[in-house]
């Protein structure tokens, strides 16, 4: 009986943890979109990123509005997913998902 206790409770935990995960907001700065392409290409970098739910780029603003979990990515891997396609990217705005 003293072992049943410690496993329940850590069957608890791994069965509540992808409650902790939260689906994140963040808008980036992407300076580089200059072009009507420029937006294809951020969001298909951003996009291809496992985690990423979607992602709206504007080349007249020269924002990126990414929705993601965070459970599966991080800001920084996004970020460095549009600088490999050749478009910095920083944060502006983060927000936290409920």
């Amino acid at each position: 009986m003293k072992f049943l206790t410690p496993v329940l409770a850590l069957i608890g935990f791994f069965a509540a943890a992808p409650s902790f995960a939260a689906e994140q907001t963040v808008t980036f700065s992407v300076p580089g979109m200059y072009c009507a392409s420029c937006p294809f290409i951020v969001e298909a970098a951003m996009g291809g990123v496992e985690g990423v739910l979607s992602v709206s780029a504007d080349s007249d603003a020269r924002t990126a509005l990414v929705v993601f979990d965070d459970a599966l990515t991080t800001v920084e891997a996004i970020a460095l997913a549009s600088e490999a396609s050749g478009y910095a990217a920083d944060v502006l705005v983060a927000e936290n998902g409920s």
